[in-house]
């Protein structure tokens, strides 16, 4: 498999660093699609642009994930200013993305999707229930913000930035839900493993809430504390690196 590190010859103003970022995050917008996961031409993942941490890389508002490429990602100032590329982002956008990566510099990625499975769990008072293997490692590691319209509006940046704190997961209600990762492969899977949780727990709420057995909170939190402590974002990057041999065969055109 290519380690695509080198960006196209007609890209002279793209480091290599940034190319990287570049067609990691489009692989990322690529495996999405391969799973299902659109809500049409909205929702966005970003990255931060690795050597330079002002800027960050983030999609068209007018592509599917599955047109994503890496030369056609955009690149924005974390103020929302328009530095590269073709087309735009709405507003909500670059509220959203800046306003998270400027208050958290350790987050290198940010993944905002709204799929039927985790605005199913934004709208439950109780959230995100440890359930599964899959959900306890998210045990005591959700904030929760509260919906009060669409965030059209920089000051709702600071309520944002007070809601997740220093956790890498937030369900917006009655929204979606906001993944953060120190590295774009730990953002995709952790995105990855908290829908996978979120489908879980629609479908066991089926059988109602009374139904379910709930793993208490000593054994959940025993569990995400053993999975914090194998590394992030795999130790192994086995699934990232499969997940990229996937794209490979399928859609190659992601890393043009």
């Amino acid at each position: 498999m290519t380690t695509a590190t080198v960006p196209p010859t007609h890209l002279t103003e793209i480091s290599h660093a940034e190319w990287q970022a570049r067609v990691e995050l489009a692989a990322s917008y690529r495996a999405l699609a391969l799973a299902g996961i659109t809500d049409l031409t909205y929702n966005h993942l970003s990255a931060r642009v690795p050597d330079q941490p002002g800027q960050f890389l983030i999609k068209s508002e007018h592509l599917f994930f599955n047109e994503v490429t890496a030369s056609s990602l955009l690149k924005y100032d974390l103020g929302g200013i328009k530095l590269s590329g073709e087309g735009k982002v709405s507003r909500g956008g670059l509220v959203i993305h800046g306003g998270l990566m400027a208050s958290r510099p350790d987050l290198a990625a940010v993944f905002h999707t709204h799929t039927p499975a985790n605005m199913a769990v934004s709208v439950q008072k109780w959230g995100l229930l440890p359930l599964t293997q899959h959900s306890v490692r998210f045990f005591n590691r959700v904030g929760y913000y509260d919906f009060n319209g669409f965030e059209f509006h920089v000051d709702t940046r600071d309520a944002m930035r007070d809601a997740i704190g220093n956790k890498l997961i937030l369900v917006m209600r009655n929204h979606g839900v906001l993944i953060g990762g120190r590295t774009i492969p730990e953002a995709f899977l952790k995105h990855h493993f908290f829908e996978a949780s979120c489908r879980a727990q629609v479908a066991a709420l089926s059988a109602g809430l009374d139904n379910l057995i709930v793993i208490d909170d000593a054994a959940a939190e025993a569990a995400a504390s053993e999975h914090e402590a194998l590394g992030y974002p795999d130790v192994n990057q086995r699934d990232w690196q499969a997940t990229l041999r996937l794209l490979d065969e399928d859609a190659p055109s992601y890393r043009t």
